[in-house]
């Protein structure tokens, strides 16, 4: 145990961000999977209630070990409504795609996200962001459209509820790598809990549909993916940077498409596996080219010694 963490603690920081997140990203695809069933019959708005208010119960071990006022401090609770806003939206749009598409094609349309969260941290979060890690993301994100490109002839409901969905996610992310700056991991998905519950609350009043214990079922499960997927995230966003991670985040159309495959039946194409063998090789590269960074900053630090 003791060796684990001490190599943990000579990688870099954004190498440890690649993990997490890749690891979020298996977390993230269970979670559709649980939410996958009750999708077909719950709508939108009560998808986005239940998913976040069940979720609440795994936030309970951080008040234990913090008490109950500690994970609540911020000096930036206006930035975590506006979050907490935009996610929302997001997600009711994401939940009306969810049962029309595939979860393959579900993910690769979201993998326009990146581009939009790239062209962030440059421009808000003053992150450089150099031509090779531009090359990845871009690079993944053509392999993403490899694989969704015969489903392109027609742009259902489904897809255009996706693709909306996609900035607004890409904005509650770029603000969570801004809270990161400031609030810890726990607090940050603590208040992305309380805002979600509290802005979806009025629309599942108003539309309400009573859920089943069969789907309280799957909304706890899904709390439990999503609430350790988003804490795992987080501290990826904390210790590295967000444009340095954010492509590793296509490995999830890998665990989703074959979540899909293996229980919802849904056939990949030939494109899937042509798609996917791209975005891992962009997912290696970004890799390969942390380690190399992270070589030369030792070396650099022996020839300074006198």
């Amino acid at each position: 145990m003791m060796q684990w963490r001490a190599r943990w603690a000579a990688m870099s920081g954004n190498l440890q961000g690649i993990i997490l997140v890749a690891i979020s990203g298996v977390l993230f695809a269970a979670l559709n999977v649980c939410t996958f069933f009750p999708a077909g019959e719950l709508n939108s708005y009560m998808m986005a209630f239940c998913r976040y208010l069940f979720g609440a119960l795994f936030l309970l071990p951080i008040f234990w070990r913090k008490g109950f006022v500690e994970p609540f401090r911020t000096e930036r609770l206006g930035l975590h409504a506006i979050r907490g806003a935009l996610h929302t939206s997001g997600m009711q749009l994401w939940f009306v795609a969810l049962p029309l598409v595939t979860l393959a094609d579900l993910t690769a349309l979201g993998f326009t996200g990146p581009i939009f969260i790239t062209l962030g941290a440059a421009l808000f979060l003053g992150e450089d962001v150099r031509l090779r890690r531009w090359m990845a993301v871009i690079v993944g994100f053509i392999g993403a459209m490899l694989i969704v490109r015969p489903g392109f002839t027609a742009l259902g409901i489904g897809v255009l509820a996706a693709l909306a969905s996609t900035p607004l996610f890409s904005a509650s992310n770029l603000m969570a790598k801004a809270l990161a700056r400031t609030d810890d991991a726990d607090t940050i998905v603590i208040w992305q809990n309380v805002f979600i519950v509290l802005f979806a609350a009025p629309f599942a009043i108003v539309f309400w549909q009573t859920p089943s214990w069969e789907h309280i079922g799957w909304f706890l499960l899904a709390g439990l993916f999503g609430t350790v997927g988003h804490l795992v995230m987080q501290y990826g966003y904390q210790v590295a940077e967000i444009s340095a991670v954010q492509p590793i985040g296509f490995l999830s159309l890998i665990w989703n498409t074959v979540f899909g495959f293996i229980l919802f039946y849904q056939q990949p194409s030939m494109w899937t596996f042509i798609g996917a063998a791209v975005i891992f090789a962009s997912a290696m590269y970004i890799s390969h080219r942390e380690a190399v960074r992270r070589a030369q900053v030792r070396t650099a630090a022996v020839e300074a010694k006198p």
